[in-house]
C-alpha cells in the first residue's frame, strides 16, 4: 500500500440477485466507487485487493490519483476470466471491466487491464484523431505503475517493451501515428512515442524531470479524462511543465510524419537486451541511469 495514498480499509459494493449491500473503496484524496453485477467466482477481499493494487500503481506513478471520483462497474459471471475493460470520460468518469467465472485469485494478482484503464483517467479525452496517444500512454505506463508498487519485476517491464514495440514501428502507407487505425501502431507505436518522450525528457533535463512530471503538469492544468482537448494542446502543456519541447518535437517527428526509430540503438543506449530468454542489463551504457529512473525503485506498501 502506498503510504498516504490508499486508505487502510477498502470495501466494495456488491449487487446481484442474492445480495444487495453497498460499500466503498476509499482512495485518498480521491474515491473509487465500485459495484459488482453478477456472481463473483473469487472472494470479495481478493477483488478489493485487486482494485486497491490498480489504484496504488496509478498513484505511485503519478504522485496522486488523477480524478476526484470514478465509478468502477465490474460485470461478473460471464465467460472466461478478466476480460474487456473500457474507460469513459465526461463529468462523472467511469470504468467498466468484465470478470468472468473462470477468474482465479492468481489472475487478479497478475492482471494489468484494470491498471491500464485507470491510467486513462490521467489524460484528456482527445478531440483530435490521436487514439494512439491515449492507448499508447496507458500501455507504456501501466507496467511502470505496477513495478513501482512491486507487483511485477523490472525484468518484465523491459522484456515486454522489447517484445512489444517492434509491432508499432512500421509506418502504414507512409503515414505518421496521427489518424492511424492500425492496432500495432495504436498501442505499441503509441507506447514507443511515450518511451522516447520519457527518455528524451530525462536526458535533456539531466535527470531532473521525466514523463511523470510532464503528466503532472497536464493534470495540474485540468487535463484529466473529464477534459476535451486536442493532442497538440496537451503536449504543449506537458512541455511547459518540464521546461522543454520534447513532446511537441516528437509529435512532429512520429505523428505528423512517419519518423523511424532504431530500436537496436535505443536498447544499447539504455543498456538492456534479451539474451537466452532473460533480460540482461549493462550499467555502463550511456543511458543506464535513465533506464533505472524510468522504472524507479519499488515502494514499500
Amino acid at each position: 500500500m502506498v503510504s498516504g495514498a490508499v486508505a487502510a480499509v477498502a470495501t466494495i459494493a456488491v449487487s446481484d440477485s442474492l445480495a444487495a449491500a453497498e460499500r466503498r473503496l476509499e482512495i485518498r484524496p480521491s474515491a473509487v466507487e465500485a459495484t459488482v453485477d453478477g456472481a463473483l467466482s473469487v472472494p470479495e477481499d481478493a477483488v478489493v485487493r485487486w482494485i486497491d493494487d490498480a489504484a496504488a500503481g496509478v498513484t505511485a506513478y503519478l504522485g496522486r490519483y488523477p480524478v476526484p471520483h470514478v465509478r468502477l462497474h465490474i460485470r461478473a459471471g460471464g465467460r472466461g476470466g478478466i476480460g474487456y475493460g473500457v474507460t469513459f470520460g465526461g463529468r462523472a468518469p467511469r470504468v467498466r471491466i468484465d470478470v468472468g467465472r473462470q477468474t482465479k485469485v492468481a489472475d487478479l494478482r497478475s492482471d494489468w487491464v484494470l491498471t491500464h484503464e485507470m491510467f486513462h483517467l490521467a489524460f484528456p479525452d482527445l478531440t483530435s484523431d490521436d487514439t494512439w496517444a491515449e492507448e499508447g500512454l496507458s500501455t507504456y505506463i501501466e507496467p511502470l505503475g505496477r513495478a513501482r508498487i512491486g507487483t511485477i519485476p523490472e525484468d518484465k517491464v523491459w522484456a515486454d517493451l522489447i517484445e512489444g514495440v517492434p509491432q508499432g514501428v512500421r509506418p502504414v502507407r507512409g503515414r505518421g501515428l496521427h489518424g492511424t487505425g492500425d492496432w500495432g501502431r495504436t498501442y505499441w507505436g503509441g507506447a514507443l512515442f511515450w518511451l522516447l518522450a520519457d527518455v528524451g525528457i530525462r536526458e535533456q533535463s539531466g535527470g531532473r524531470h521525466g514523463l511523470p512530471e510532464a503528466l503532472a503538469g497536464i493534470l495540474d492544468a485540468g487535463g484529466d479524462i473529464r477534459a476535451r482537448w486536442d493532442l497538440r494542446r496537451t503536449l504543449a502543456i506537458g512541455d511547459r511543465a518540464v521546461g522543454l519541447k520534447v513532446l511537441t518535437a516528437l509529435y512532429d517527428r512520429m505523428a505528423a510524419a512517419p519518423g523511424t526509430t532504431d530500436l537496436g540503438d535505443l536498447w544499447r543506449r539504455l543498456g538492456v537486451r534479451r539474451q537466452g530468454g532473460r533480460v540482461v542489463y549493462d550499467d555502463q551504457a550511456p543511458l543506464a541511469s535513465v533506464r533505472r529512473a524510468i522504472v524507479g525503485a519499488p515502494r514499500r506498501r
